[in-house]
């Protein structure tokens, strides 16, 4: 009893990323991560209390991923690989080894993806699938986006069976779509997919936020692609304030990006103007350029209601249709629904960044009809 009590008491102390953030400020990450490990494994003597403590090591392998602490990832895998644990610890500590080789593409990737391959073979669903994710990431980092294709489209296919208990392999198969149609210039595609994706990629901004922030930078990439400047701006603002963004350099570059872009769009602007001004000078100086009156020391126009037209404001329905108003729809399949609700969903998004009204009954019945879809139809996630 005492030792189920004392085990009892460690695991609700650390339950709570805010707490293990709070410790982790006065420490090393290293030294963070082994004092967590050694706090845990005192005292524990029963199968049940291993089995705890299998759990929260794989929350603290996660965390640690997720903020890209590589050194803690190692401590905390070789725990969860030698340690006496339940059997299927050992295979999560092997895929977490696996990431440390890999390094995110910047290590041993042959190391790596020996494991992952024997993961693949012999690992539970869950990691199964994971491992499958990771070496379609292998192959992309040696610069083979068709080798990678299979793998993130059997992983997809595994997910597809348990898609709303496997969140982060559905969101991350179809995000690696988008991103290699991106890759081979089909931007306007991969923003469709993305924007289908929105609904079960939002409902992780709290389970997973890592993830979830991860697929808006790639929202942003996208419209940023095809020039919709201003909205991916908007969301690469959201990435840019997580508590993620300084493991994450990819995301800062994005942001970079857009704003070059933006910076493109204006000079192009600004050198037509000023062409325009010296081709109307007398011929004898021409060689002088002369500013559009804009930008002369004369005080600038008071601004106008012609001027400034008033920002457009999106409204939505506030109910769905009856049944009766939907005949023609009720004949959608449920991929094609699911697209729908998606469309409507990052609408309602794009609109709250700009202080657009947002109908939050109608939020949660359009994710109703989403999840519905799922259940009568997961084969076509």
């Amino acid at each position: 009893m005492q030792t189920a009590a004392k085990i009892s008491l460690i695991l609700t102390d650390l339950s709570s990323f805010k707490q293990l953030a709070g410790l982790q400020k006065e420490i090393s990450h290293a030294g963070f991560y082994q004092q967590i490990i050694s706090r845990l494994v005192k005292g524990i003597d029963t199968k049940q209390a291993l089995g705890a403590l299998g759990e929260r090591l794989v929350v603290l392998a996660e965390h640690a991923h997720a903020f890209r602490q590589m050194d803690a990832l190692e401590r905390v895998s070789q725990s969860l690989m030698n340690w006496p644990l339940p059997r299927q610890y050992e295979a999560v500590g092997e895929y977490y080894q696996a990431l440390c080789f890999q390094r995110f593409g910047h290590g041993n990737t042959d190391r790596a993806t020996s494991l992952l391959e024997r993961l693949v073979e012999s690992a539970q669903h869950k990691y199964r699938v994971r491992a499958m994710i990771s070496l379609g990431a292998n192959s992309r980092n040696q610069g083979n986006n068709q080798s990678a294709l299979p793998f993130y489209r059997e992983a997809g296919r595994l997910a597809s069976r348990d898609a709303l208990q496997d969140l982060y392999a559905a969101v991350h198969t179809q995000k690696m779509f988008a991103v290699i149609a991106s890759e081979d210039g089909n931007h306007r595609g991969a923003l469709d997919l993305l924007i289908n994706l929105f609904p079960l990629a939002y409902s992780m901004r709290s389970s997973q936020p890592h993830v979830y922030y991860d697929y808006m930078n790639s929202l942003a990439v996208e419209l940023c692609e095809v020039g919709r400047l201003e909205e991916a701006r908007n969301v690469s603002r959201i990435v840019l304030a997580s508590p993620f963004a300084g493991a994450y350099p990819e995301w800062r570059e994005t942001s970079e990006e857009i704003e070059l872009r933006g910076w493109r769009s204006s000079r192009s602007t600004v050198a037509v103007t000023q062409i325009a001004a010296v081709t109307q000078e007398p011929n004898e100086i021409k060689n002088l350029v002369t500013l559009p009156t804009a930008w002369r020391d004369s005080p600038a126009p008071e601004p106008t209601a012609e001027s400034h037209p008033p920002a457009r404001v999106i409204k939505f329905p506030s109910r769905i249709p009856s049944m009766s108003e939907q005949n023609d729809k009720e004949q959608l399949d449920p991929s094609q629904k699911r697209r729908l609700v998606a469309d409507k969903l990052y609408e309602m998004f794009m609109a709250s960044l700009e202080d657009g009204p947002i109908d939050v009954e109608l939020v949660e019945k359009l994710w109703n009809v989403y999840l519905d879809s799922r259940k009568k139809k997961p084969s076509d996630a």
